[in-house]
């Protein structure tokens, strides 16, 4: 393994470095002080900012040290430490290394956790060269588990009385990855000089082209559910959300070609005695040409969503997603898309 110790890394929204002496008050303010945070660590919360002074006076000196890893997790938005995440344990005879990460409560259930989770891993198999990556979590804290989840670490099983935290003795649940699991993210291309604008009639071919590569990546991923093929019955149905006034679609063009489509539906649910009445943007269809992938194509059609949704009066764009297509689970989250309820099943 290699000693690179704590690197700076970013993210979509994030930029991930060493603590500093100063970094201090916004860790206590923003999550060592609170008891909900610390609730299923290993510490308990500090009673002062002089206690998280005394622990950054410990970590500062340690960056020397070529195997110490730990990153304040800064959110570019507003310039605030929000967050750590660091490698807590570090086997070499074996190339493992386990990571630990807390998370202001302000942040939570904005993805931003995977965010930070995915890079660092990144880091430790392409930089330090790690052969496995490790972190548990209390049985009875499943958010942390999903974070791992949304990360692409897999479960590997529960470790019953293995771990002592601040509410006792507790059962772990255990998730990994191997070098071996891992499909390295392809690289970042170039931006592409990319237009976004509502579709034209002679658009909807190219549209179609998308579609199904849309529909054969759901077929991939869940063969029980989606049927292969594109039959002509969705390939005409392109014409009836063109018609309906309803619905929009959106296309980017670069190069003089659709390089992806956004078909956007205005959709009003009615009051019930159980819910308030419901009018929002849905974004019904998303999609990029395989080969302009990860060129800042999906980014620019989101800021044109955004727009859209603001001129035309939506205060909320909404979309759903299956779970096994976690690179645009990260996309979206990384876009700003919160996960607000999930669907699930028992087979």
């Amino acid at each position: 393994m290699n000693k690179t110790g704590t690197q700076a890394l970013e993210t979509h929204r994030l930029l991930l470095r060493p603590f500093r002496k100063e970094d201090a008050e916004d860790m206590y303010r923003n999550w060592a002080s609170d008891p909900e945070v610390t609730r299923f660590l290993t510490w308990p919360a500090h009673s002062s900012v002089e206690a998280t002074r005394g622990l950054m006076d410990y970590w500062i000196p340690q960056y020397e040290n070529g195997g110490f890893f730990n990153w304040a997790v800064v959110l570019k938005e507003t310039g605030a430490v929000i967050g750590s995440i660091a490698v807590v344990r570090l086997e070499e005879a074996i190339g493992e290394a386990e990571i630990g990460y807390c998370l202001g409560r302000s942040c939570w259930g904005r993805g931003l956790m995977p965010e930070a989770l995915r890079t660092v891993m990144d880091y430790l198999f392409d930089t330090v060269g790690v052969n496995r990556v490790m972190a548990g979590h209390d049985i009875r804290n499943p958010n942390s588990g999903r974070v791992m989840e949304k990360a692409g670490m897999k479960p590997e099983g529960v470790l019953r009385g293995s771990g002592k935290n601040n509410q006792g003795i507790c059962d772990m649940a255990i998730f990994g990855l191997l070098r071996s699991d891992r499909v390295p993210a392809p690289p970042r291309q170039a931006p592409a000089a990319v237009t976004v604008r509502l579709a034209r009639e002679q658009d909807l071919d190219s549209v179609n082209r998308l579609r199904k590569q849309v529909n054969d990546l759901h077929v991939s991923g869940k063969p029980e559910v989606f049927k292969p093929g594109f039959c002509d019955e969705l390939r005409d149905y392109i014409r009836v959300i063109f018609n309906d006034p309803a619905q929009e679609i959106v296309v980017a063009e670069t190069e003089g070609k659709i390089c992806g489509f956004a078909v956007l539906h205005h959709i009003v649910r009615p009051e019930n005695p159980f819910m308030y009445v419901r009018d929002f943007l849905d974004v019904d269809e998303f999609g990029v040409d395989a080969p302009y992938r990860r060129r800042g194509i999906a980014g620019a059609m989101i800021r044109f969503i955004r727009d859209y949704a603001s001129e035309k009066g939506f205060s909320r764009i909404e979309l759903n997603m299956w779970e096994f297509n976690r690179g645009a689970l990260a996309f979206y989250e990384a876009s700003g898309f919160r996960t607000y309820r999930r669907y699930m099943e028992l087979v």
